[in-house]
């Protein structure tokens, strides 16, 4: 079990500081077509219907480009981090000819980059198993949260205990973020140092907590 901390940090995800001139003013939505929580309710259950084939799709391409053998080479290798450019576009090439669409939308994309590591965690003996078998055992193993939970604590060694904490007490992600936030400040503060650090990227907004102490991972 990982350790809880009393709450200390203000929240400032899940709730509005006084002054804020970005206040949500929940009074003057309105909703074309729709009863408010009519609204909300279509909403959720289509995110979360769009997380889990998302997140299926991670499952499958990522277990399918793991067969690919070119040159000898496999993506399968655990001692190589990247492959060689032979191997690389042998793959892209093979892609785009044969099977007939260009995938590097997906696996250019940060998101993917968050979210392929969490598989051998989830699915242990992932590449020896087969998820257009046994279908049952790659599903998403959430229950109430969604696949945007994932990359906030990608960088944490505690982080699958984290998301299930999440998953157990219903939190939105507003709130996840603010309870993520208190954890690793309060971390922080009984190394006596700064190791975890907020970062968010302007240009997607993607939200994560970076662990300075592993250098490699970006």
């Amino acid at each position: 079990m990982i350790k809880q901390y009393p709450k200390t940090y203000e929240d400032i995800y899940s709730r509005d500081t006084p002054g804020n001139l970005r206040k949500l003013n929940e009074k003057n939505i309105s909703i074309n077509g729709y009863e408010l929580d009519e609204y909300i309710s279509l909403f959720r259950s289509s995110l979360r219907e769009a997380s889990v084939a998302l997140f299926d799709t991670v499952v499958k391409v990522s277990w399918l480009r793991k067969r690919f053998v070119y040159y000898g080479e496999s993506h399968l290798s655990r001692k190589k981090k990247k492959w060689s450019p032979l191997h690389c576009f042998g793959f892209s090439k093979f892609t785009r000819r044969l099977v007939g669409s260009d995938i590097q939308i997906i696996f250019r994309s940060t998101f993917f980059e968050y979210i392929e590591p969490y598989l051998e965690t989830f699915f242990p003996g992932f590449d020896e198993g087969n998820p257009f078998e046994n279908p049952d055992y790659y599903k998403f193993p959430f229950k109430n949260i969604t696949i945007d939970f994932l990359p906030v604590v990608y960088q944490l060694d505690e982080r699958f205990e984290l998301l299930k904490i999440a998953d157990e007490r219903k939190m939105s992600y507003a709130v996840f973020l603010d309870y993520i936030i208190n954890h690793v400040y309060s971390i922080n503060e009984e190394l006596g140092r700064d190791r975890y650090q907020v970062s968010e990227r302007n240009w997607i907004r993607l939200f994560y907590i970076k662990d300075t102490d592993k250098k490699k991972i970006k």
